[in-house]
């Protein structure tokens, strides 16, 4: 089975560099048009997943559209709750809040009111991913798309790659980026953070 971890279309949060968490920001324009582009770039498609968050309902929605697929809600492909500093740039979070921040950062354990930690993130992303894998092993299905948020993903990719779940601020994943996770005996990356389908040609 191949898994397609997508992370949503541009919004204008992402334009202007702010944190959004769970917050429910939809795609703009660009955000919208990178949604198509990233649906073309697919060549099959037996199975859609989504974060129930706009940006990534959207998304898929394009992606499902092409296809002729509904697309499935899982509620743990959400983002990394940091309504602490959502709506404020990196710079203004750590002036802001810089304890909260640089424990955050440093010690995927820690967590509080407003900020979930990412080893709860992670946890959450490798049970609805695995029941993801198990439900369509059973449906026969061998190209699955899951959308969802950058934070999210780095940590299901850590996992997959057995890296200390710090390392997940060691790459990026940009707008409408495709990563490959294929599953077989063990789940294998295979692509990451590709955006060729977003160049102008």
């Amino acid at each position: 089975m191949r898994l397609y971890l997508i992370r949503h279309g541009e919004t204008i949060w992402n334009e202007k560099g702010l944190w959004q968490g769970i917050a429910d920001v939809p795609l703009n324009e660009k955000g919208k048009d990178q949604a198509k582009k990233l649906a073309e770039r697919l060549k099959r498609v037996d199975a859609i997943y989504s974060s129930p968050l706009k940006r990534c309902l959207e998304t898929a929605r394009e992606i499902a559209e092409r296809f002729k697929k509904e697309v499935i809600v899982e509620e743990d492909l959400r983002e990394c709750e940091i309504s602490l500093w959502n709506g404020l740039t990196v710079e203004e979070a750590m002036r802001e809040y810089p304890e909260e921040f640089k424990r955050w950062s440093t010690d995927p354990n820690f967590g509080t009111k407003g900020l979930e930690s990412m080893k709860s993130v992670q946890d959450r992303m490798v049970k609805v991913m695995m029941k993801i894998v198990s439900q369509e092993r059973l449906n026969g299905s061998e190209d699955v798309v899951i959308v969802s948020h950058s934070l999210s993903l780095r940590s299901f990719i850590c996992w997959v790659l057995g890296l200390p779940l710090r390392l997940h601020r060691n790459f990026k994943l940009d707008n409408a980026s495709l990563s490959i996770v294929d599953v077989e005996s063990r789940p294998r990356l295979v692509l990451l953070n590709d955006t060729c389908h977003l160049e102008d040609t």
